[in-house]
């Protein structure tokens, strides 16, 4: 059944599950920067009191780095199906407009992809026409979900030298990943298989599935939403429109910081929500940091008692850092002038499928609601009802009461601040 478009802003938060042709302008000069692996290992039966390990370091050089766990990007989150950016594959340049992308994505082969392929984007802008549910998609139709590899899009000249100025959706494009390519804010509808990695959106990214599709293993390799603002949106989203499902997908070694409510507005503010009127779940965050917006970092939502797949993974917190607002007030982010006061201290909200959440290596700082999980290891609370608040069938939630105090030095040491030195040192 084919339906609308669904607006995330139209939906409710906290516990409701409430219903929420190519684009070929060319660029101007620039003046300057999924079918991922969403499977996480299964978490311990066991829980240790050691703290969770991943000191943030950058492995970059020629040849594709190995993995490095840490809570945040340090350039190893890469999707593994992916040509590395330096892999000695088939290249095309194309001139810095959605056009020429879009010509060389069409002219590419099933052969030619399994054997890699990378367009090269000369250095410019690139223009938007909206990121909302309804909005054109400056791509749309490319690719396939079938081919053995993605294609590799990025620019000629590295991070820093195309940039999306407006925001910008994608609708049905398939096997692709799109790499150091910063932008506003993008919105990837239904696109099955593709990524988006090593990249700066300064208002946010988010991905859904509408128009009756099943969509997933869309993949967030390292992207960082850095800059503090007062708005009413929210920056991150994972979204299932009627008769639609969202599935299989990953937030890998990502990074966003609060959103602050503007005084006198009432719009609950969270970091990343999974909402819609669809079935949404299977959702991995991964080696990530979420600093908590008004309402909190996760919103989770809940679980439509006719989901198809019902039963399995909702959410994997998998060696992440999830905080409240007020953590990441105390921490790195103060409040700016003219922005709400956090009531709660909040990390993780709604609900999702009862002892379907899972979490380990991590740390959340913040209260949660009353949820249920599967399985809980190595994962560090500073909420003291956690323990009793939300039940675990195989391990335990570990209760320190130090992380009410940490500051600023203590984030430092596992989550390093995403300056633009930062990250040119480790996206090169």
């Amino acid at each position: 059944m084919t339906t609308s478009p669904f607006s995330r802003r139209s939906f409710v938060r906290l516990l409701a599950v409430a219903a929420p042709a190519a684009a070929t302008a060319m660029c101007s000069p620039a003046q300057t920067t999924g079918g991922p692996s969403a499977t996480a290992s299964t978490p311990s039966s066991s829980a240790s009191a050691v703290a969770p390990t991943g000191a943030p370091a950058a492995i970059v050089g020629g040849a594709r780095p190995a993995v490095v766990r840490s809570f945040g990007p340090n350039g190893t989150h890469w999707p593994a199906h992916t040509p590395w950016i330096n892999d000695a594959v088939t290249t095309v340049e194309v001139p810095c407009s959605w056009a020429a992308i879009r010509t060389a994505l069409l002219a590419v082969t099933a052969s030619q992809a399994a054997a890699g392929v990378h367009i090269k984007v000369q250095p410019g802008t690139l223009p938007g026409l909206g990121a909302s549910s309804g909005s054109k998609a400056v791509l749309q139709g490319l690719g396939s979900a079938q081919w053995s590899k993605n294609v590799l899009v990025s620019p000629r000249d590295g991070w820093g030298s195309v940039i999306i100025t407006e925001p910008a959706r994608l609708r049905e494009v398939y096997g692709v990943t799109f790499a150091r390519i910063n932008g506003v804010d993008v919105l990837l509808t239904n696109c099955t298989r593709s990524a988006w990695a090593q990249s700066v959106m300064s208002d946010g990214l988010s991905m859904a599935s509408s128009y009756g599709a099943t969509t997933r293993e869309v993949g967030a390799y390292e992207i960082v939403m850095s800059n503090v603002k007062s708005d009413i949106s929210d920056p991150l989203g994972y979204a299932a429109g009627a008769d639609s499902v969202m599935t299989d997908c990953v937030w890998d070694g990502c990074y966003s910081a609060p959103v602050f409510r503007p005084t006198g507005a009432t719009d609950h503010v969270d970091t990343l929500q999974m909402y819609g009127s669809g079935w949404y779940r299977g959702l991995t965050v991964r080696d990530t940091t979420f600093f908590g917006s008004l309402n909190c970092a996760l919103q989770i939502g809940g679980m439509r008692a006719d989901d198809p797949n019902k039963g399995t993974r909702f959410l994997t917190v998998d060696h992440s850092i999830i905080t409240s607002q007020a953590t990441a007030i105390r921490a790195r982010y103060p409040k700016p002038a003219g922005a709400d006061t956090p009531s709660l201290a909040q990390a993780i909200n709604g609900i999702g499928e009862d002892f379907q959440l899972y979490a380990n290596d991590s740390y959340i700082f913040g209260s949660m609601y009353r949820s249920k999980w599967g399985a809980v290891s190595n994962t560090k609370v500073s909420y003291d009802q956690a323990l009793t608040r939300n039940p675990v069938a195989s391990g335990k939630w570990t209760y320190d009461s130090s992380m009410n105090s940490w500051g600023a030095s203590k984030f430092d040491s596992l989550t390093p601040s995403p300056t633009v030195e930062y990250l040119k040192s480790i996206w090169k």
